[in-house]
């Protein structure tokens, strides 16, 4: 299981951005995360002519589904959607891993037991000037 931002684990934050300008004032070879929405598409292919990794926040199924096609690494989800989109990631063997977006460590035990990939907890995201 994939574990980022908790205290105990040392992990490089995924770094939110709002514009292709924002990938600038992250560090070099970093992850970045940003929201899945139609004007964010550009975002989706300029990370992937470039070689950046990235995460997207999916709010849907529909979401992750087209996350995972646009070449994602990680898709971002709430406790609600997260075992929807895991059997999905499952069933349909996605590249990109689930993530369950959480802030309490008693999510983790959660997690496994419905075999999410991993969970980030919100230390594990760096906001920066968003």
């Amino acid at each position: 299981m994939i574990i980022l931002g908790h205290n105990y684990i040392k992990s490089e934050p995924f770094y939110f951005i709002k514009k292709i300008e924002d990938i600038d004032n992250t560090p070099s070879n970093s992850l970045v995360l940003f929201e899945f929405v139609e004007e964010n598409l550009t975002l989706c292919t300029h990370c992937k002519e470039n070689g950046i990794a990235f995460a997207l926040i999916a709010d849907s199924v529909k979401a992750s589904l087209f996350a995972n096609a646009l070449e994602a690494d990680y898709l971002l989800c709430d406790k609600a959607l997260a075992p929807k989109v895991q059997k999905l990631a499952d069933e349909y063997m996605f590249d990109a891993k689930v993530l369950l977006y959480s802030g309490e460590e008693a999510d983790l035990e959660w997690a496994s037991e419905l075999g999410i990939d991993g969970i980030i907890f919100e230390k594990g995201i760096d906001y920066g000037s968003c």
